[in-house]
């Protein structure tokens, strides 16, 4: 039963490298065991954390599904804020990445809900033929698009082929000395929302970004779930399920939702599409309802 209602955390761990390390392994292995909602204490239940600590914890507890800051009242404080600006100015581009993604992490949610697939991944998933990724437990999946490579992480074994790295916020990643590097796979359109304050303001009617990197052959595809976000009418047909596509077309890129199911009503809304490239960003806009067609783009970054 917990495994399909209720989150879980993977014990009282203290405040030491050590068990922000073991974290990862001991999350992939609860996801893998039919966990999905899964994640540790950020910062470290017993002790104290130093500032160094606590923020390369939370840039990496952003990506674990079940994402919660807890301590003990015996510990000191561990509000971001408590450690000074530099660890503070860390968790807010954290959150803020965290928040972004919550169209795709909402949409992991449900194909786990329906299919029993672990949101938080270990790397051979990405291929299983390849022996060598099979000890890997410093970076890890988030589905099948996105890598997570926490800053720390010393030789990392990584799939293969076409990952581009991305920021998902205005801040200066290259210039943070705590956030993961964020990858997104060959042959993968990713959603990214708005950053919010809160989940209760996400919506169907907010902005949406649509992030592509096309494969070897110039494709990519990905899906979208949403509905309301609290209660029980998904059950009966109130959610909106959706599939994009993406095509090469010469210098241009077209961009379908190709296909769309549940009785939720469609809003239109303002996309931006970003296509990830070796040699940067290229980003257009346009009303998603119907596709978009891009026939010029534009470098850019994207935008919150």
């Amino acid at each position: 039963g917990g495994h399909r209602y209720a989150a879980t955390w993977t014990g009282d761990n203290k405040a030491t490298w050590q068990h922000l390390k073991w974290s990862i392994p001991m999350s992939l292995n609860l996801s893998l065991s039919g966990q999905p909602f899964n994640g540790p204490d950020i910062g470290g239940f017993a002790d104290n954390a130093t500032p160094s600590l606590w923020a390369h914890w939370i840039s990496v507890g952003a990506f674990y599904p079940f994402s919660r800051a807890h301590t003990t009242k015996e510990s000191e404080d561990q509000e971001p804020w408590s450690f000074g600006p530099q660890t503070e100015a860390a968790a807010r581009t954290a959150l803020q990445r965290r928040y972004r993604l919550m169209p795709y992490l909402y949409t992991l949610f449900h194909q786990a809900h329906r299919t029993g697939l672990p949101i938080m991944r270990p790397v051979f998933f990405a291929n299983p033929e390849d022996l060598s990724l099979r000890m890997e437990d410093q970076a890890f999946l988030l589905g099948s698009d996105l890598l997570v490579v926490p800053r720390w992480a010393r030789d990392p074994v990584l799939p293969g082929g076409i990952w581009r790295s991305i920021s998902l916020t205005r801040q200066e990643i290259q210039d943070d000395p705590y956030q993961c590097d964020l990858k997104i796979r060959g042959g993968a359109i990713v959603p990214l929302g708005p950053v919010v304050q809160t989940t209760e303001q996400l919506n169907s009617a907010l902005p949406l970004t649509l992030v592509i990197v096309l494969d070897e052959s110039g494709r990519a595809e990905g899906t979208l779930y949403e509905d309301e976000g609290d209660g029980y009418d998904y059950r009966v047909g109130e959610f909106c399920f959706s599939e994009f596509t993406a095509v090469r077309e010469g210098s241009s890129v077209v961009v379908k939702c190709t296909r769309q199911e549940g009785e939720m009503a469609r809003r239109k809304r303002l996309a931006s599409v970003v296509v990830v490239e070796e040699q940067g960003l290229r980003c257009a806009f346009g009303d998603l309802i119907g596709g978009v067609r891009v026939k010029k783009m534009e470098t850019a970054e994207i935008i919150p």
